[in-house]
């Protein structure tokens, strides 16, 4: 799936963080996603113009920047580290499932969740959660039609301590108050209309 690169600049320091305290937390920065802040950021250049450089499409770049842009601003607000991987890193991928297999329309409804593992863009293992809001709206008869069935629940609370351990949580939809919070403990959101784990991989890599 991965195509060759040709990026321009060889990085001399490969760790960067806070100098008065040890980090927090160690994020990892990709090559693509270095390469994105030194042709947008550092060239200035468009990004149809990054995404032709770089050999990806206009919407992976997108998301390209949008990433790295994120974990630089993590390292300054919150105290964390970046460490440069040459390679695809291995990450987990979250995503709400009624059937185990594909991602289900509403999020803090779902029966289950799901963390899938990347390694080189294949997902090679995957482990699932109940959703303890649907079962306690089973519990409490609630009918469960979309995500407003789940007010009141204490959802934002709840959800994301549930979800700590994933890089990535990929949703249909979401709201801005749980969203805030799930990035609040370190996840990085995608929204998308597919509905295939795997579509979603690649399109992620």
């Amino acid at each position: 799936m991965s195509k060759k690169r040709n990026y321009s600049i060889k990085p001399i320091s490969f760790s960067f963080g806070p100098l008065s305290h040890k980090p927090k937390e160690m994020l990892q920065l990709s090559a693509d996603e270095l390469e994105a802040m030194v042709l947008a950021d550092f060239k200035g250049l468009y990004q149809e113009e990054c995404a032709k450089e770089l050999g990806v499409s206009r919407p992976t770049f997108a998301k390209l920047i949008k990433r790295a842009r994120k974990k630089m601003t993590e390292m300054v607000m919150f105290g964390k580290g970046i460490s440069l991987v040459d390679k695809k890193q291995i990450f987990t991928v979250v995503f709400p499932t009624n059937s185990r297999s594909e991602i289900y329309p509403y999020f803090l409804s779902a029966k289950y969740y799901a963390f899938a593992k990347i390694e080189n863009g294949s997902i090679v293992s995957i482990t699932y959660k109940n959703n303890p809001i649907y079962l306690e709206m089973e519990n409490r008869g609630i009918d469960i039609v979309n995500d407003d069935s789940a007010s009141g629940l204490s959802a934002g609370r709840v959800i994301p301590p549930l979800l700590e351990g994933a890089d990535i949580l990929v949703v249909h939809s979401i709201g801005d108050g749980i969203r805030r919070n799930i990035e609040g403990v370190g996840i990085n959101i995608e929204t998308t209309e597919m509905m295939d784990i795997d579509s979603v991989i690649e399109y992620l890599m």
